[in-house]
């Protein structure tokens, strides 16, 4: 194996074992107590939270799984795991807001699905002459429902009125710098630029069939460039995978599982040549 292969499989094996917390996180939350390590781990969260923050979590690390298991591709088919990691990013960040804030977050989140629903079927789509509305009743005018009146007004149609950057923030101020530094690499790898390739705009598909290829390239090149594209995909994912960790155990008091998520990251900052972050307790 070349150099660039044996730093992917390191990658992949590091993704791998950061799912198994997730998965362990998931478990506890949603099954009941666990122990790792010899602790004995209990879950505190309330119904909402668990309704809406751990349903949400589990799409996220199926999205990551997805990755991991087409970590094989190259060429062309690569393009197609940016909007995974997209949304396996924004979902993890979206998981860990919702832990960390008030039970008042969690329940407009909740509150949302249903509102979201309903909105699906009553709404103006596209433009001019090439427009049409989608309506379950002949009474209803516009995009608004009595049902709903927290949703109703310009702007209030959302489940949160905090933008991705502002939820990571207040991610890392509610459980910790660890959580919130690992959330802003990850936004920070992948997210404009998966919006660029998501929305098929001109710099997006010249970003991906340019990227890492060296002058006067050949196919051989290109699919290459991809592995290294793979790459930073799997790299911008750890980085959200840990943060969500990192989050929970710290939320949770769960000491073990959040040392353990620690030198897993700690394995991930040596494949980038920096050092460690020594083992302690919470931040």
């Amino acid at each position: 194996m070349t150099e660039e292969q044996n730093r992917l499989a390191s990658l992949r094996e590091i993704v791998d074992q950061q799912l198994e917390l997730v998965t362990m996180s998931l478990y506890v939350a949603t099954q009941g107590p666990t122990s790792f390590r010899g602790e004995s781990l209990e879950c505190h969260l309330g119904e909402l939270k668990l309704k809406t923050s751990q349903h949400i979590a589990m799409c996220a690390g199926q999205s990551v799984t997805t990755i991991l298991r087409c970590a094989d591709w190259r060429g062309i088919p690569v393009r197609d795991l940016y909007p995974i990691a997209r949304s396996a990013i924004e979902s993890f960040i979206n998981a860990a807001y919702i832990l960390v804030e008030s039970d008042a977050v969690a329940e407009r989140a909740a509150k949302y699905v249903a509102f979201a629903s309903w909105k699906q079927t009553n709404r103006q789509v596209g433009s001019g002459d090439f427009s049409m509305k989608l309506s379950t009743s002949p009474l209803v005018q516009d995009a608004t429902s009595p049902e709903f009146p927290e949703f109703a007004g310009s702007g209030n149609g959302v489940w949160t009125k905090l933008d991705v950057p502002s939820r990571f923030r207040k991610v890392g101020e509610l459980a910790g710098r660890k959580a919130g530094s690992r959330f802003l690499a990850a936004y920070a790898l992948v997210y404009s630029l998966s919006s660029e390739i998501i929305h098929g705009s001109p710099y997006g598909v010249n970003y991906f069939y340019q990227a890492h290829l060296p002058p006067n390239p050949t196919v051989a090149d290109f699919k290459d460039a991809t592995e290294k594209q793979l790459e930073d995909l799997l790299l911008a994912v750890s980085h959200a995978v840990a943060g969500y960790a990192s989050t929970f155990f710290r939320r949770q008091g769960m000491l073990a599982p959040y040392l353990a998520e620690q030198e897993l990251f700690n394995k991930l900052l040596a494949l980038e040549g920096v050092e460690p972050v020594p083992l302690e307790s919470f931040d």
